[in-house]
Protein backbone atom coordinates (compact mmCIF):
# COMPACT_ATOMS: atom_id res chain seq x y z
CA UNK A 1 0.00 0.00 0.00
CA UNK A 2 1.14 3.64 -1.23
CA UNK A 3 2.20 5.91 1.76
CA UNK A 4 -0.26 8.90 1.61
CA UNK A 5 -0.24 12.23 2.68
CA UNK A 6 -2.26 11.78 5.84
CA UNK A 7 0.32 8.76 6.64
CA UNK A 8 3.41 11.23 5.62
CA UNK A 9 1.82 13.78 8.21
CA UNK A 10 0.95 11.93 10.98
CA UNK A 11 4.52 10.23 10.95
CA UNK A 12 6.46 13.37 10.79
CA UNK A 13 3.97 14.99 13.50
CA UNK A 14 5.08 11.63 15.59
CA UNK A 15 9.10 12.90 15.03
CA UNK A 16 7.93 16.08 16.02
CA UNK A 17 6.67 15.15 19.09
CA UNK A 18 9.21 13.11 19.75
CA UNK A 19 11.99 16.08 18.78
CA UNK A 20 9.88 17.89 22.14
CA UNK A 21 10.97 14.89 24.25
CA UNK A 22 7.51 13.36 24.02
CA UNK A 23 7.97 9.42 23.99
CA UNK A 24 3.94 9.64 22.87
CA UNK A 25 5.13 10.43 19.23
CA UNK A 26 5.81 7.18 18.77
CA UNK A 27 1.89 6.27 19.24
CA UNK A 28 1.72 8.23 15.62
CA UNK A 29 3.99 6.72 13.42
CA UNK A 30 2.26 3.07 11.76
CA UNK A 31 5.03 0.41 13.70
CA UNK A 32 4.21 -2.67 11.56
CA UNK A 33 6.54 -3.88 9.36
CA UNK A 34 4.85 -2.50 6.04
CA UNK A 35 5.26 1.08 8.06
CA UNK A 36 8.78 0.52 9.06
CA UNK A 37 9.68 -0.03 5.29
CA UNK A 38 6.87 3.04 4.44
CA UNK A 39 8.88 4.94 6.56
CA UNK A 40 12.33 4.75 3.93
CA UNK A 41 9.92 7.39 2.34
CA UNK A 42 11.55 9.70 4.76
CA UNK A 43 14.91 9.57 2.40
CA UNK A 44 12.71 11.04 -0.49
CA UNK A 45 11.21 13.99 1.77
CA UNK A 46 14.60 14.35 2.80
CA UNK A 47 16.51 14.32 -0.33
CA UNK A 48 16.22 17.77 -1.88
CA UNK A 49 17.53 19.66 1.41
CA UNK A 50 20.31 16.83 1.43
CA UNK A 51 21.15 18.17 -2.47
CA UNK A 52 21.37 21.87 -1.41
CA UNK A 53 23.73 20.75 1.78
CA UNK A 54 25.86 18.33 -0.17
CA UNK A 55 26.18 21.14 -3.07
CA UNK A 56 27.06 23.68 0.01
CA UNK A 57 29.70 21.14 1.32
CA UNK A 58 31.43 20.04 -1.68
CA UNK A 59 31.21 23.25 -3.83
CA UNK A 60 34.86 24.86 -3.42
CA UNK A 61 36.21 20.69 -3.28
CA UNK A 62 34.70 19.06 -6.67
CA UNK A 63 34.89 22.05 -9.18
CA UNK A 64 37.01 20.03 -11.50
CA UNK A 65 35.28 16.72 -10.86
CA UNK A 66 33.04 15.35 -13.54
CA UNK A 67 29.26 16.08 -12.44
CA UNK A 68 28.30 12.50 -13.04
CA UNK A 69 31.23 11.39 -10.85
CA UNK A 70 29.97 13.22 -8.13
CA UNK A 71 26.08 12.58 -8.68
CA UNK A 72 27.03 8.96 -8.43
CA UNK A 73 29.27 8.57 -6.03
CA UNK A 74 27.02 10.60 -3.91
CA UNK A 75 23.47 8.79 -4.65
CA UNK A 76 25.39 5.55 -3.83
CA UNK A 77 26.60 7.29 -0.67
CA UNK A 78 23.16 8.00 0.61
CA UNK A 79 21.44 5.05 -0.01
CA UNK A 80 23.97 3.39 1.55
CA UNK A 81 23.95 6.02 4.36
CA UNK A 82 19.80 5.75 5.08
CA UNK A 83 20.39 1.56 5.10
CA UNK A 84 23.36 1.30 7.07
CA UNK A 85 22.57 1.77 10.30
CA UNK A 86 19.28 0.06 10.53
CA UNK A 87 20.39 -2.97 8.87
CA UNK A 88 23.03 -2.75 11.99
CA UNK A 89 20.55 -2.26 13.89
CA UNK A 90 18.90 -5.19 13.50
CA UNK A 91 21.73 -7.24 15.51
CA UNK A 92 22.20 -4.73 17.48
CA UNK A 93 18.95 -5.32 18.70
CA UNK A 94 18.62 -8.53 18.89
CA UNK A 95 21.94 -8.37 21.37
CA UNK A 96 19.98 -5.73 23.56
CA UNK A 97 17.03 -8.15 23.63
CA UNK A 98 14.84 -5.52 22.12
CA UNK A 99 14.22 -7.04 18.80
CA UNK A 100 10.42 -6.61 19.45
CA UNK A 101 11.40 -3.16 19.39
CA UNK A 102 13.57 -2.93 16.18
CA UNK A 103 10.22 -1.66 14.00
CA UNK A 104 9.42 0.70 16.29
CA UNK A 105 13.27 2.32 15.84
CA UNK A 106 13.25 2.09 12.21
CA UNK A 107 10.51 3.90 12.17
CA UNK A 108 11.11 7.04 14.88
CA UNK A 109 14.87 6.65 13.43
CA UNK A 110 13.73 7.24 9.32
CA UNK A 111 10.66 9.74 10.48
CA UNK A 112 13.00 11.42 12.63
CA UNK A 113 15.31 12.71 9.86
CA UNK A 114 13.21 14.59 8.24
CA UNK A 115 12.68 17.01 11.58
CA UNK A 116 16.34 17.32 12.59
CA UNK A 117 16.75 18.43 8.59
CA UNK A 118 13.77 20.89 9.21
CA UNK A 119 15.97 22.31 11.96
CA UNK A 120 19.14 21.65 10.54
CA UNK A 121 18.87 22.89 6.63
CA UNK A 122 18.13 26.48 7.66
CA UNK A 123 21.32 26.99 9.91
CA UNK A 124 23.21 25.63 7.64
CA UNK A 125 22.12 27.60 4.95
CA UNK A 126 22.27 30.89 7.11
CA UNK A 127 25.84 30.42 8.01
CA UNK A 128 27.06 29.62 4.29
CA UNK A 129 25.49 32.97 3.22
CA UNK A 130 28.54 34.52 5.34
CA UNK A 131 25.60 36.97 6.79
CA UNK A 132 26.56 36.27 10.20
CA UNK A 133 30.48 36.49 11.86
CA UNK A 134 32.10 33.23 11.43
CA UNK A 135 31.97 32.59 14.81
CA UNK A 136 28.91 32.73 15.47
CA UNK A 137 27.54 30.96 12.38
CA UNK A 138 29.96 28.03 13.28
CA UNK A 139 28.95 28.30 17.31
CA UNK A 140 25.18 28.22 15.74
CA UNK A 141 25.81 25.06 13.48
CA UNK A 142 27.83 23.22 16.32
CA UNK A 143 24.55 23.86 19.14
CA UNK A 144 21.90 22.59 16.16
CA UNK A 145 24.09 19.52 15.54
CA UNK A 146 24.33 18.77 19.50
CA UNK A 147 20.66 19.12 19.72
CA UNK A 148 19.64 17.07 16.54
CA UNK A 149 22.79 14.22 18.67
CA UNK A 150 20.26 14.29 21.67
CA UNK A 151 17.41 13.83 19.59
CA UNK A 152 18.37 11.35 18.26
CA UNK A 153 19.91 9.77 21.82
CA UNK A 154 15.98 10.35 22.33
CA UNK A 155 14.37 8.90 19.77
CA UNK A 156 16.83 5.65 20.33
CA UNK A 157 16.06 5.57 23.82
CA UNK A 158 12.38 5.60 23.85
CA UNK A 159 12.14 3.58 20.27
CA UNK A 160 14.37 0.88 21.48
CA UNK A 161 13.75 1.35 25.69
CA UNK A 162 16.76 1.74 26.53
CA UNK A 163 19.47 2.74 28.92
CA UNK A 164 20.61 6.24 28.14
CA UNK A 165 23.89 5.22 28.22
CA UNK A 166 22.92 2.56 25.62
CA UNK A 167 21.14 4.83 23.47
CA UNK A 168 24.22 6.93 23.77
CA UNK A 169 26.40 4.48 22.59
CA UNK A 170 24.09 4.03 19.37
CA UNK A 171 23.93 7.44 18.86
CA UNK A 172 28.07 7.04 18.95
CA UNK A 173 27.78 4.43 16.90
CA UNK A 174 25.34 5.64 14.14
CA UNK A 175 28.07 9.08 13.79
CA UNK A 176 31.00 7.02 13.25
CA UNK A 177 29.41 4.85 10.92
CA UNK A 178 27.76 8.47 9.02
CA UNK A 179 31.60 9.99 9.28
CA UNK A 180 33.14 6.30 7.32
CA UNK A 181 30.55 6.69 4.66
CA UNK A 182 30.78 10.66 4.04
CA UNK A 183 34.77 10.46 4.02
CA UNK A 184 35.00 7.31 1.69
CA UNK A 185 32.54 8.95 -1.01
CA UNK A 186 34.59 12.11 -0.50
CA UNK A 187 37.50 9.98 -1.50
CA UNK A 188 36.17 8.81 -4.27
CA UNK A 189 35.62 12.32 -5.99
Amino acid sequence: MPLNARDVAYSVFGAYRLARFDPTGLQYLDRTPQGAWQSFYAAVIVLPAWALLLTIRLWDQVQDTPLVQVVAVEAIAYVISWTAFPVLMHSVAGMLDRSSRYVDFVCAYNWSSVVQMAVYLPVVVLAATGLLPPALSESLVFAVMLAMLTYQWFVMRTALDVTGVAAAALVLVDLFLSAIITDIADGLL
